[in-house]
């Protein structure tokens, strides 16, 4: 038979943890109304919001469980992932944003691999979402670089964290210790941060 003390005491301790974690977080309509009102898309606004909520929260949620080693990478994977998806998404909203409104720049975004310039796409100048969505994460910085969106320092940041998100599962990463995934955790917060600022920046200067 379950114990009414016991039950009650672990409701409490995990009402505690999740208590902590929420503590002096921005909530996701705060996000919503202040972190991300330039993008005027309600739809990825709000996704935006609930995704860097939710990846502030983990973090702050293992802050309070004192996650060590195994238990430390895979809350740092979420956050590689989550902080990774939030960055893709505000370099789509911007290079939509750019052809809608004609502020592109040089040739490489009508082409696939705009390296080699192959594979040509042609643009629904009115409708560029749904063709944009089709484009990699490495595609859109290249782009987002080329556009002007983005900056040097901060391409290369976001080279990294879309290294780091494809190789999250990579059995190597767990041995490279709980200083390098603290590091991992703090970098890919200020990249995304970085690219928030950026965006605000660039949506403001070319509406």
């Amino acid at each position: 038979m379950p114990n009414p003390i016991q039950e009650q005491f672990g409701s409490r301790v995990i009402e505690a943890f999740a208590e902590f974690a929420r503590a002096d977080l921005p909530t996701t309509d705060d996000h919503e109304q202040k972190t991300f009102d330039f993008v005027t898309d309600g739809n990825l606004r709000r996704n935006l919001a609930e995704v860097f909520y939710g990846v502030r929260w983990i973090y702050k949620l293992g802050l309070a469980l004192l996650t060590r080693d195994e238990e430390r990478a895979a809350h740092v994977r979420a956050q590689i992932v989550d902080y990774a998806s939030i960055a893709e998404g505000l370099l789509s909203y911007c290079l939509a944003h750019a052809i809608y409104k004609g502020h592109t720049s040089g040739a490489r975004y009508q082409w696939h691999d705009p390296l080699k310039q192959q594979r040509q796409i042609n643009w629904n100048q009115q409708s560029p979402e749904q063709q944009m969505a089709r484009q990699s994460f490495w595609w859109m910085i290249q782009i987002a670089s080329d556009f002007g969106v983005i900056d040097a320092p901060l391409q290369r940041d976001l080279d990294w964290l879309r290294t780091q998100r494809n190789t999250v599962h990579l059995r190597a990463r767990s041995s490279l210790g709980k200083t390098a995934f603290l590091n991992q955790s703090k970098r890919a917060f200020q990249s995304v941060s970085k690219t928030i600022v950026q965006a605000r920046r660039w949506i403001a200067a070319h509406p």
